[in-house]
């Protein structure tokens, strides 16, 4: 659903809260403590007093939205505007849409996340051709500015920067940044600064991936009988050593990626694929991302993913935002 649809549909706050009832109890709202359904007279705000506890409660009472002071009007409008970003989009640019301030716009956006992994939680196990793979992100260690200009250049350069602060140019040198990079980084698995996701996708199906802090074969074998149905899957992975002894969980092929990266169409492209959008999102969009809050992250990209061919993402955020959790 779309910003105009949204205007259409939910003109004012009370259209946005009959809907939320009506996902959330059906056509008789009731109370949020003893869901009862007598209830007295909507009040201004909305809220019901209940006539058998005497609680006053409203549509969020209980649910991922319990507390909220924002309107409902505006977290649809986030619900569709955070959807439809494929790649995702920064919390300022959701200020900037919403007319918000930045930390409430954050903190939204962290909330939609959590909506978002509620969905992916629900998944139905994955079978036929899958395929597993990890990557790392993580900041990039800066190239240093190491001058290693021969004379010859070195002679030129000054005399070109001579003539042309002759002719008014000015050239005010910039201290850049003062942290200094560490040139012995390692890239990949043996990077202790990078932190791994690992992901498993059916072709042509859903995909989940997870921040997995440390790489074994038993954190790896657990996350392939958490989400793979393993009676009915063939599993393709590289070389990695701790995919070694997975024929004995499930039907396995391992593809040696020095030696090949496609055979007769035993591949992990669409893995790489998944991996591709996270990456550009990453860089492109939020360009620093903490480890604490990566796994909200993650969950933004599995969850666009698997809805990539449904156009249900808004109404599912509405189902998962009224949820009972607990009160």
């Amino acid at each position: 659903m779309n910003l105009i649809q949204i205007n259409d549909t939910f003109p004012t706050e009370l259209h946005c809260v009959e809907h939320l009832e009506l996902v959330r109890w059906g056509k008789m709202p009731k109370c949020a403590y003893c869901d009862n359904h007598q209830l007295g007279k909507r009040q201004k705000d909305n809220r019901f007093t209940c006539k058998s506890c005497r609680k006053t409660s409203g549509v969020a009472v209980g649910t991922y939205l319990h507390g909220t002071k924002i309107p409902f009007k505006t977290w649809f409008m986030a619900f569709a505007i955070v959807s439809d970003a494929k790649k995702g989009l920064s919390a300022m640019q959701l200020q900037r849409n919403l007319g918000l301030s930045y930390p409430t716009s954050w903190a939204m956006y962290h909330k939609i996340r959590d909506l978002m992994a509620m969905e992916n939680a629900d998944m139905q196990p994955l079978e036929d051709i899958v395929e597993m793979d990890e990557t790392f992100v993580g900041g990039k260690p800066r190239r240093p500015n190491i001058v290693t200009l021969s004379p010859t250049e070195r002679q030129g350069l000054n005399t070109a920067i001579k003539d042309a602060k002759s002719e008014g140019y000015e050239f005010n040198p910039l201290y850049g940044n003062a942290a200094k990079p560490d040139l012995n980084t390692k890239r990949g698995r043996g990077s202790q600064k990078k932190t791994p996701i690992v992901g498993i996708v059916q072709r042509d199906g859903s995909v989940i991936a997870e921040v997995m802090h440390t790489l074994s074969h038993k954190n790896l074998k657990a996350m392939v009988e958490r989400h793979v149905n393993t009676d009915e899957a063939l599993l393709i992975t590289d070389a990695y050593k701790g995919y070694s002894r997975f024929d004995r969980v499930v039907e396995h092929i391992m593809l040696d990626h020095k030696a090949a990266y496609s055979y007769n169409g035993v591949n992990t492209n669409s893995i790489e694929s998944f991996w591709a959008i996270i990456k550009r999102g990453l860089i492109g969009q939020y360009h620093q991302v903490s480890p604490k809050h990566l796994p909200r992250y993650v969950s933004e990209f599995v969850f666009k993913y698997n809805n990539r061919n449904e156009d249900d993402m808004f109404e599912t955020l509405i189902e998962n935002a009224v949820k009972p959790t607990s009160l």
